[in-house]
């Protein structure tokens, strides 16, 4: 199945020596479409259907990859069971820990610890959740992967959202503030090209409908404020 649409990012870049890395998330998930967060919940199938629209575009590739690289939860297995390249199981892909709140809605975390939430919201970037992980600690673990992307071609990361805006926000030497809330949507192939003088970064849009996890930053992060407030940018779930 063909893309739907593409966006391209140029930054300037020597055009000799330029490595390719793809990124993608992992198919929609459960908990994705129930809101979900963390868990090992796997595929629906939409998600199912991405999985093999990724395989059709991966395997047809003129320079094929050479290795795909996945987290230990079986949402990123499942979104590669297509693929005929080797499997390599990496911890350091694993989505960030939500600790206490991991399985849990927004809404559910809103009403039964509101403090906790107002506080993550106020700090995306430095909170870490209870007995979990901060996009930090998540910074912190990637140091391998980001060694190993200073040499390697033709490679694919399937991995999830908040440890995807950790990869290319380093990549991209973009502002840590603005980390937590760059836009990794699903069912989208995000292609590097990466060379010693700069980056290419081109979004691939693949025609498979899923759910948007997106939540932007509310206005309102005071921790006495209402749970509609606090709920107000949820995306929508069933």
């Amino acid at each position: 199945m063909p893309p739907c649409n593409s966006e391209m990012i140029d930054r300037p870049m020597n055009r000799e020596n330029v490595r390719t890395i793809f990124v993608t998330r992992h198919g929609e998930s459960q908990n994705n479409l129930y809101g979900k967060i963390g868990g090992d919940a796997g595929l629906t199938q939409r998600g199912e259907q991405y999985a093999n629209t990724l395989a059709c575009f991966i395997n047809s590739l003129p320079e094929p990859c050479h290795k795909v690289l996945v987290s230990r939860l079986c949402r990123t297995h499942e979104t590669a069971q297509y693929i005929n390249i080797p499997l390599e199981v990496r911890p350091e892909l694993d989505e960030i820990n939500a600790g206490d709140h991991d399985n849990m809605t927004y809404e559910d975390i809103a009403e039964k610890y509101p403090v906790e939430f107002a506080r993550r919201d106020e700090d995306k970037l430095n909170y870490r959740y209870p007995q979990g992980e901060s996009y930090m600690d998540v910074v912190h673990r990637l140091k391998p992967i980001f060694e190993e992307l200073k040499t390697e071609d033709n490679l694919l990361i399937i991995s999830h959202q908040a440890t995807i805006r950790c990869l290319m926000a380093i990549l991209l030497r973009a502002p840590l503030a603005d980390l937590p809330y760059m836009k990794i949507p699903l069912h989208t192939i995000i292609k590097l090209k990466i060379s010693d003088t700069g980056i290419s970064m081109e979004y691939i849009r693949m025609s498979v409908d899923c759910v948007d996890t997106f939540r932007p930053k509310p206005t309102n992060c005071s921790i006495d404020r209402n749970f509609e407030d606090a709920c107000l940018t949820v995306p929508f779930h069933l």
